[in-house]
């Protein structure tokens, strides 16, 4: 096995990272922050007005993958006439901080810089990106807020392998559904996963495919009990690297989402891998 294969093994594929979540906030502005609490869910959640007046940017999973950049901007005037009710605005001169209850333009970028959202609003500190892609956040910080276990597999025999012996694999967490759940004011979002397979992969080239895989019962007779989740090793590892052969155990979750707002659909799947080392030996037999 190549060194560098252990050394890439662990893969974080949670894609969308919400930098600032904002829910049901509990204070004003304090030294250019607002803190708030997650209302159905921990931790807490806490956010940034830079001295610019640009919002903590996030990444909206329910928009593609869409990065958006918001902030509040001067209103030089409530109407630009008594036919055209828009707000006339300073866009040149870019976002301030805003104050509590003063009326703003609240407007949104994308990555390309192509203004996506606007909307003149007083700044209210409980929700300082104005209800803009609720869903969509809460989705991002119930999937960024979800704890995926790392793989605990066990083997038996416990200790040394034999050549010729198949070796017992398992998964030792729970093989079970787990979940997530942010809210942003009214608006609700719950990300579910749930583990699909596992893949077991060996420096021998084999590969073999499970599920969570059946514990070894040291108390019952080896002809009571059976797996499909077994590898036996057909060379001692004496002269490999380290005098171990290396196991590589990858755990496949599936993910979906579901929101008060609107439907539910997958979220594509999530990897955890890790690798752990086994000795094999090999049994002489003297005859005689």
């Amino acid at each position: 096995m190549k060194c560098d294969w252990r050394m890439c093994s662990r893969r974080f594929l949670l894609a969308a990272v919400l930098v600032g979540a904002l829910l049901t906030f509990n204070s004003g502005f304090a030294n250019g922050e607002a803190i708030g609490r997650i209302t159905n869910g921990t931790p807490e959640a806490i956010v940034v007005v830079t001295r610019d007046g640009t919002l903590g940017s996030w990444r909206s999973t329910a928009s593609s993958g869409a990065r958006w950049r918001c902030g509040y901007y001067e209103v030089v005037a409530p109407q630009m006439s008594v036919l055209d009710p828009t707000p006339v605005v300073d866009w040149a001169a870019g976002p301030v901080n805003p104050l509590r209850g003063e009326y703003y333009m609240l407007g949104c970028v994308d990555a390309s810089g192509v203004r996506v959202h606007t909307r003149y609003l007083a700044f209210d500190p409980g929700d300082p990106f104005g209800g803009a892609g609720a869903t969509a956040r809460a989705i991002d910080e119930a999937r960024r807020r979800l704890e995926l276990p790392e793989p605990r597999p066990r083997v038996n025999p416990p200790d040394e392998q034999l050549v010729g012996l198949p070796m017992w694999m398992w998964l030792e967490e729970p093989w079970e559904r787990i979940w997530a759940t942010a809210s942003i004011g009214d608006v609700w979002a719950s990300v579910d996963a749930w583990p699909e397979t596992s893949l077991w992969e060996f420096e021998d080239g084999t590969t073999l495919w499970c599920d969570q895989g059946v514990a070894y019962d040291i108390w019952r007779r080896p002809s009571e009990q059976s797996s499909s989740c077994t590898h036996t090793f057909s060379n001692s590892s004496v002269w490999s690297d380290g005098g171990v052969e290396w196991v590589r155990v990858t755990v496949t979750w599936g993910v979906e989402w579901t929101s008060s707002e609107l439907g539910g659909e997958p979220l594509g799947t999530v990897t955890r891998t890790t690798e752990f080392p086994v000795k094999v030996v090999e049994a002489q037999a003297l005859v005689r």
